[in-house]
């Protein structure tokens, strides 16, 4: 039974736990969350979340069948303006965003419309966007996780957020390491097996000053990783994950006056060189789209 009902639309998954009680615990357990968003993540039928001013839209992408589909809206069970809300990461169908007027960190799923704030008296889930960094994670136990890299004042703090325990806890960074200061930068969390990874950029943007922080989710502990093997003044990197391997798309050039893209496949801890493109074959940065969502149940909140 699990093998099918997983390989449902979440439409009709939804339909699925009215049935019985026996049938709402199996959709509940997390065994069948992990499978169902594992047939969602491999079908054709990709969702894109488009942010507007007020609104927020789920556009259907199918590859297999191509054509116009009307965009479906969705609700916000909490107030706030799209335009006002950050979306950080996604796993699972379950979106981490931070609430721009109060700086707070919300997990939602907006299939479900559950939601959970994460901030405390604490000062625990206040997320500040020019400084701190954010990842969500499966560990080992099954238990989703958000890892929050806070700065505050030349100082750093990491956080990890538990939702089995609805608890927060702090791990070690790394010792004697410069990169809690303001003059450098954070990606985005990038997942790919069992790590986290950003690419950190001293704000002068040369290739020595660029490097890759790996969190292990399972060992809960960090290390560093090399830039690949590029030379430039100025050299940008974005993270990718493609087929469980972790790429790194690498600018080369100024924002004005881009040169080329380098695509790198990291392999053994060494970066290997899969191919490049003049920049002018590629799409400009304005007319790329805002999130890709994964739509399924989830986890229940």
């Amino acid at each position: 039974m699990l093998d099918i009902i997983a390989r449902l639309p979440p439409k009709n998954v939804a339909q699925c736990k009215l049935v019985c009680k026996e049938w709402l615990d199996f959709i509940l357990e997390r065994k069948f969350v992990r499978a169902h968003c594992h047939y969602m993540r491999a079908s054709a039928d990709q969702k894109l979340l488009m942010v507007g001013w007020k609104t927020i839209e789920v556009h259907s992408l199918n590859y297999k069948s191509p054509g116009f589909i009307l965009p479906r809206g969705v609700t916000r069970p909490f107030y706030a303006y799209p335009s006002r809300m950050f979306f950080l990461a996604s796993l699972d169908g379950m979106l981490c965003v931070c609430l721009q007027n109060t700086c707070e960190l919300v997990v939602w799923n907006p299939l479900t419309t559950k939601f959970k704030k994460l901030a405390n008296s604490n000062s625990q889930g206040f997320y500040k966007v020019d400084s701190d960094a954010l990842g969500f994670f499966v560990d080992s136990s099954d238990d989703y996780n958000i890892l929050h890299i806070k700065r505050r004042r030349g100082t750093m703090t990491v956080y990890i957020y538990s939702m089995e325990l609805n608890s927060w806890s702090t791990v070690r960074f790394l010792k004697h390491r410069p990169y809690h200061h303001y003059t450098y930068l954070w990606s985005p969390a990038t997942l790919c097996g069992g790590g986290l990874y950003f690419v950190v950029t001293q704000c002068h943007g040369r290739s020595d000053g660029l490097t890759v922080i790996r969190f292990d989710v399972n060992s809960k502990s960090f290390s560093e990783l090399c830039f690949p093997n590029v030379y430039d003044d100025e050299v940008s990197g974005s993270l990718v994950n493609i087929n469980e391997e972790l790429h790194m798309y690498v600018c080369i050039g100024n924002y004005d006056y881009r040169r080329e893209i380098v695509l790198w496949r990291l392999k053994n801890k060494s970066w290997m060189k899969v191919f490049a493109y003049p920049y002018k074959l590629w799409m400009p940065l304005s007319t790329m789209c805002s999130f890709t969502y994964t739509i399924c149940q989830g986890h229940v909140l």
